[in-house]
């Protein structure tokens, strides 16, 4: 991939991603009251229980209460004396979350899709489809950041022969082959991130993006020791980051700050950071697809951009319409030459900063 270019002033645009990274912790944000039929969203504290798999679990004779699913599983994978019940378990669990569907009102991961532009990258270690099924529900509303998959997801397929990534149940845009569903990488400390085409290709892309970012957003994900390798990788390419002292690293969680200020200390450069409970409150919903523009002029030019937040409202068709201004900008910028104006939205009385 090639090298991207930065800051043009004159253009008033930053040509760098933001780059965001998401956790089981950012889907239970979207969906904390349940999918749309009111399932229980789980995060690995409480997936077994959630999903109901304390029966393999105790046909394997291991102890599950209070632990976190991603010991269990390691602990499951390492001893290897429960082949089928593993083979059982992984059967279990993209049944579950095959089936989960996104509420129809705006969510948390609305907020996000809309918040980024194309130049932007969403990576998930998520293996549920809600991320995926708010990605398409924007897709005809104007160019959307690119996502990658970094464990699998049950709602991506590809064809390795023509290099096609698309939706589970699509047909290959090449050769119309039937896309094969990805495999999900479970959370087994020693993770084999080159083995799999598909998943070495995300992480390429990822670590292209990281290369190059000049915002990094950590949303809800614990960086657990099952990926300790996952966070080492990120944090070498990270540091290869020509304008990495520049750079913001913002932190969507709602654990104590001092917990996750130490968690991603590594990342951090100086005070070049923020930590926030919920994206309604973040840089992203503070300056949306203009988060590198805003960062930038008012840390490097002194001439900071006006808030521009964007409204709490749950009806979808409303969101899209107040980004519509910006996406009317991007497209002059790209077909005119014409500057982003860095101006706020219009107001309107429904929308209000949180």
């Amino acid at each position: 991939m090639p090298k991207l270019p930065t800051l043009d002033i004159a253009k008033r645009v930053n040509h760098s991603p933001h780059v965001v990274i998401l956790g089981a912790g950012a889907t239970r944000a979207a969906a904390p009251a349940g999918d749309a039929n009111g399932v229980v969203v789980p995060v690995m504290n409480d997936l077994v229980g959630v999903i109901g798999i304390d029966d393999l679990l105790e046909q394997a004779g291991l102890e599950w209460e209070g632990k976190n699913f991603e010991d269990i599983y390691d602990q499951m994978y390492t001893t290897n004396k429960t082949g089928p019940i593993i083979s059982q378990l992984e059967e279990r669990l993209t049944a579950f979350f095959s089936g989960l569907m996104l509420p129809q009102i705006a969510n948390a991961y609305d907020y996000l899709i809309l918040s980024l532009r194309e130049k932007d990258l969403i990576a998930t270690f998520n293996w549920d489809p809600l991320l995926v099924q708010a990605y398409r529900r924007h897709a005809r509303v104007g160019r959307l950041p690119r996502m990658v998959f970094l464990h699998g997801n049950v709602a991506i397929a590809t064809c390795v022969h023509c290099r096609v990534k698309g939706y589970t149940g699509a047909t290959c845009v090449k050769c119309r082959q039937p896309l094969t569903p990805t495999g999900l990488l479970y959370p087994v400390r020693q993770k084999d991130y080159t083995a799999d085409p598909f998943i070495r290709s995300e992480w390429e892309e990822l670590r292209h993006f990281l290369r190059h970012a000049y915002f990094l957003t950590i949303f809800g994900y614990s960086a657990p020791r099952t990926d300790t390798d996952a966070v080492e990788l990120m944090k070498k390419v990270w540091d290869q980051n020509d304008t990495r002292t520049l750079a913001q690293v913002e932190i969507i969680d709602i654990k104590n700050k001092n917990e996750l200020h130490a968690m991603w200390d590594p990342f951090i450069t100086r005070q070049h950071f923020g930590i926030k409970k919920r994206i309604r409150t973040s840089y992203l919903c503070w300056h949306p697809r203009r988060s590198c523009e805003a960062l930038a002029f008012a840390t490097l030019q002194n001439d900071p951009w006006e808030d521009n937040w964007m409204p709490d409202v749950s009806d979808l068709e409303v969101l899209q319409r107040w980004i519509r201004p910006l996406l009317d900008e991007e497209q002059a910028l790209e077909q005119q030459g014409i500057p982003l104006t860095g101006q706020p939205c219009p107001a309107v009385s429904w929308g209000a900063a949180p």
